[in-house]
């Protein structure tokens, strides 16, 4: 679990380098005239730190603030083991954003030059002490909201093309707002720590005790929470009961994926046996098409003297 939250925070650190390389390069100037531009290229690049984390491996804090409120709302996992997974991803989370910003982004002296260097610094500052506490949660929620709803949709996606795009969109409409993301705050604020930004270590942990609070009632409550009410709603209108509940990719989530995991052991045998059965008749199939082509053929009807 570990080592799979430092992987994460590698991941993150990529996808905000990718993200920083990108739109600091755009001129101050430019940048306070069309501050949409440094957005835009914001939002293009760092949702691949997403992809890497889903397709590749990962533990990553926000999203499993959801998988773990559904699996306490389903009485799967003890609130106590839910909490000891969050701190130990998050703080290697921690560290794998500092390994990057400091290793890979600061002493690479990858933006040390302008125009990327005041951008980190105006990014770090945008995150810190130009907002209230109170506005950094609440920007927080909607964020972790997002970024939960990518993770949910590329759950139900079959193949990598769907996953990706499942992914891409809504981590694009979380950053295009600014709001604020805990883990990648992590590497941004860290980043612009390092770059001189007219900020402290404190300033830091200011935003982070703000966006992880946010964060978690993004994941756990506005998607955690909705999703499993939405596979077990009891309606208390007498005419409602006994209609199925659910949504296609919430239901694919929580119960097709896991389905096999609660079959009763006769029920898989069975399934297996079938599967077994199906692909036996498959096989005799596919002999017999074969032997009555090779039978049927001009060389063997000449061989019986069917043909002239």
């Amino acid at each position: 679990m570990a080592f799979l939250g430092f992987l994460a925070g590698i991941w993150v650190g990529f996808g905000g380098i990718a993200a920083t390389s990108v739109a600091g390069g755009i001129p101050a100037a430019i940048r306070a005239e069309w501050p949409v531009l440094p957005k835009l290229g914001t939002a293009f690049f760092f949702p691949f730190a997403l992809h890497f984390i889903i397709l590749f491996g990962g533990e990553l804090f926000t999203g499993n603030t959801m998988i773990l409120s559904i699996g306490i709302w389903n009485r799967a996992i003890p609130f106590r083991r839910a909490l000891l997974n969050l701190l130990i991803v998050y703080t290697f989370n921690f560290l794998g954003c500092l390994v990057m910003s400091y290793i890979f982004s600061y002493q690479t002296e990858l933006f040390h030059a302008e125009p990327w260097r005041s951008f980190t610094q105006e990014i770090a500052i945008s995150k810190t002490k130009a907002h209230p506490w109170w506005v950094i949660f609440l920007k927080a929620i909607p964020a972790n909201a997002l970024v939960c709803m990518a993770v949910m949709l590329g759950f139900a996606s079959r193949d990598s093309a769907g996953k990706i795009l499942a992914l891409w969109f809504p981590v694009v409409m979380f950053v295009l707002p600014g709001f604020e993301h805990a883990i990648a705050n992590m590497y941004f604020v860290s980043n612009g720590l390092f770059h001189g930004a007219d900020i402290t270590v404190g300033w830091m942990f200011y935003n982070q005790s703000a966006a992880v609070l946010g964060n978690a009632i993004g994941g756990a409550i506005v998607i955690g929470t909705v999703e499993h009410a939405m596979n077990h709603w009891v309606s208390p209108l007498p005419w409602e009961s006994g209609h199925p509940v659910g949504t296609l990719a919430a239901h694919d989530v929580e119960s097709s994926r896991k389905a096999n995991e609660f079959r009763p052991v006769e029920e898989k045998e069975r399934m297996k046996e079938l599967t077994r059965t199906r692909s036996m008749n498959r096989t005799m199939t596919r002999q017999r098409t074969k032997s009555a082509n090779l039978t049927n053929s001009p060389i063997a009807l000449r061989a019986n003297g069917s043909v002239a």
